[in-house]
C-alpha cells in the first residue's frame, strides 16, 4: 500500500484511488483544503478496511489506528510498535451523541459496561483528553488482545476533528495507541513518526501504511486515564486533573495508582 498522497496535482482530474466513494459535492471541492482532507480520510478508511495501520492526529499526540474488530490488524499493530501483548490498547468508539443518556451509538454499550459515574465523566469531559477504563463486555480475539486479558478496556473520544471524522467514516472502533516505537517518546508531527519507524533498527513490524497529516501538534501530556471499574482511580495523570475528576463525580478524593 502506498504512503504518498497523490492529491497535490493541479490538473482537473482526480486520482481514481481517492475519488472512489466521494459524493458529487465532495468531488467538486476535491482540490480545496476541505476536499483534500475528505479524500485523505476516505483513503485512510480503505487502508483500515484492508487491515492496515493509519497514523492520525489526536488532541494530545499522534496515534496509530487499526480496525479494533480485526484480530490480525491488532496483532500487526503490536508488532509494529514492538509492544508487549500484556499491555492493553485503548480504542475510539464511533458516535456523535455521547453527551446524552442514549449516546446515539450502539458501539459503546456493546463493547463495555458504562457505569453511572462513567456517564458523568463522559458528559463533562468528552470530547477531550480523557480515557475511561470500563468493564469489557465484547467477546472475540481482537478484544481479548486489546484488553491484554484484563477484562477491561479504555475508551477515548478525542477533541480532534480529523480523528473523529476518521472513526465516523470508518463506522467501527479504531485503536488509539501512541504513534511511536514502544518505549520511545510520543510524536507530535508526521515527520517525528516517520523518523522513529525509519530508524536503523525499526521493530520487526515495519512501518505504518498511511499518514493523516494534521500538522505539528502542540506538545501535550498523553490523555488522563481513569479506571471506573469500582471506585474511580487515576491510572495515568494527564491534562485533566484529579481535582477536575473529583468535582465531576462530586467526591472529595480520587485514588491514584501512583500516589
Amino acid at each position: 500500500m502506498k504512503n504518498s498522497l497523490l492529491i497535490k496535482s493541479k490538473t482537473t482530474s482526480t486520482p481514481p484511488h481517492l475519488s472512489a466513494g466521494l459524493s458529487k459535492a465532495e468531488m467538486a471541492d476535491i482540490f480545496s483544503r476541505k476536499g483534500r482532507r475528505i479524500a485523505e480520510i476516505i483513503f485512510a478508511v480503505k487502508i483500515l478496511k484492508a487491515g492496515g495501520i493509519v497514523v492520525y492526529p489526536t488532541d494530545t499526540a499522534y496515534g496509530l489506528a487499526v480496525d479494533a474488530t480485526n484480530p490480525e490488524a491488532v496483532a500487526k499493530l503490536y508488532r509494529l510498535k514492538g509492544r508487549h501483548f500484556r499491555k492493553p490498547t485503548h480504542v475510539i468508539i464511533p458516535g456523535e451523541y455521547y453527551h446524552t443518556t442514549e449516546y446515539g451509538s450502539k458501539w459503546l454499550s456493546r463493547i463495555v459496561k458504562v457505569t453511572p459515574d462513567a456517564k458523568k465523566l463522559i458528559r463533562k469531559f468528552w470530547p477531550g483528553p480523557l480515557t475511561i477504563v470500563l468493564p469489557l463486555k465484547a467477546k472475540g480475539k481482537s478484544w481479548k488482545k486489546l484488553s491484554a486479558g484484563t477484562g477491561t478496556l479504555g475508551i477515548r473520544w478525542p477533541k480532534n476533528k480529523i480523528a473523529l471524522e476518521l472513526v465516523k467514516k470508518f463506522g467501527k472502533p479504531i485503536t488509539t495507541t501512541s504513534a511511536n516505537v514502544s518505549g520511545q517518546p510520543n510524536t507530535y508531527s508526521v515527520e517525528q513518526v516517520k523518523k522513529q519507524f525509519q530508524s536503523s533498527n525499526p521493530p520487526a513490524g515495519g512501518k505504518p501504511d498511511f499518514y493523516l497529516d494534521g500538522g505539528k501538534l502542540r506538545k501535550t501530556k498523553p490523555s488522563t486515564v481513569v479506571s471506573m471499574i469500582k471506585d474511580a482511580k487515576i491510572l495515568r495523570v494527564g491534562p485533566i486533573t484529579e481535582k477536575q475528576i473529583a468535582n465531576a463525580l462530586n467526591t472529595q478524593k480520587i485514588s491514584l495508582l501512583f500516589p
